[in-house]
């Protein structure tokens, strides 16, 4: 048997799920097993997943079923594979050792969870790009960072898993997650040399939704406050270093849309902790 399932969970991912799969396929690392999760795709995602898929291993489900971590936590028990990998759907490895070098750490007891670098795509916002560029900085990354982990492309022990299920209320549930293994000792890595090719260009309404959704589960799954002083503090603070590097990069351009994008994700995650408190 396979050591390792590779779980995909999918909706409308085209353009980018044909060069996913394809990124997959071209690993160097080959003793894995492919599952895949689609909650309602309407775009020809479900064509192109048949046909990378034996039948058992595609998994549908309604739209309103998908809850994060119930979907990963229903995948990951239908397999029995040492260890897991979750790839979002429009993830694309960017070198073919990418996979290999991602679960190396595990395969060594080095780390009992991991994750890729991610990098952005070629149309990402001028801002989306400099919020990777730091998040994904070596530099900035610490492995005991129990406030940052993604599950876009990440790797872990099943018995990890087993002992600590990934939190099946809300969003954001890759986070919410890191922190519970970490306060039991769990260790996890991000792996520099491992990158996948993954961003999006949210609305701002979207991404309001986004960081709400977050900011509940920040409340909810491990009491965060609301605070309106801090979060106004911190929202200045970044307007400030945003300004500073787009009139570094000479991207004055950009400007009107990086002071709305940082005050939709400070209010949204305002507005969401405010909300999960009173849950």
């Amino acid at each position: 048997m396979n050591r390792v399932a590779v779980i995909m969970r999918s909706k409308n991912e085209m353009p980018h799920l044909p060069a996913a799969i394809a990124s997959l396929h071209r690993q160097t690392f080959k003793d894995f097993e492919l599952w895949a999760v689609d909650s309602g795709s309407i775009d020809g995602s479900v064509a192109v997943l048949q046909n990378s898929l034996d039948a058992h291993h595609l998994i549908q489900i309604a739209p309103k079923e998908y809850v994060p971590g119930k979907v990963l936590n229903d995948m990951t028990a239908l397999t029995t594979h040492e260890f897991v990998v979750f790839q979002n759907a429009d993830a694309i490895f960017q070198s073919d050792d990418a996979l290999e070098k991602l679960l190396q750490p595990l395969f060594n007891g080095e780390a009992d969870a991991v994750m890729s670098a991610q990098v952005t795509r070629s149309d990402a916002r001028f801002i989306v790009t400099y919020d990777y560029l730091r998040a994904y900085d070596p530099k900035n990354i610490k492995d005991d960072n129990a406030d940052f982990f993604s599950a876009v492309t990440c790797a872990f022990r099943r018995e990890l898993w087993e002992k600590i299920k990934i939190p099946d209320i809300g969003y954001a549930e890759d986070v919410a997650w890191a922190k519970l293994c970490r306060a039991h000792g769990a260790r996890f890595k991000m792996v520099t040399d491992s990158v996948v090719e993954h961003s999006h260009n949210y609305t701002l309404k979207g991404l309001y939704r986004k960081k709400f959704r977050h900011g509940v589960t920040f409340a909810q799954t491990y009491g965060r406050r609301a605070n309106l002083l801090l979060q106004t503090l911190e929202l200045c603070k970044e307007w400030i270093r945003d300004l500073l590097y787009a009139v570094q990069k000479g991207r004055f351009d950009t400007i009107p849309y990086n002071i709305a994008y940082r005050a939709v994700i400070h209010t949204g995650l305002y507005r969401g902790l405010k909300e999960g408190l009173r849950g």
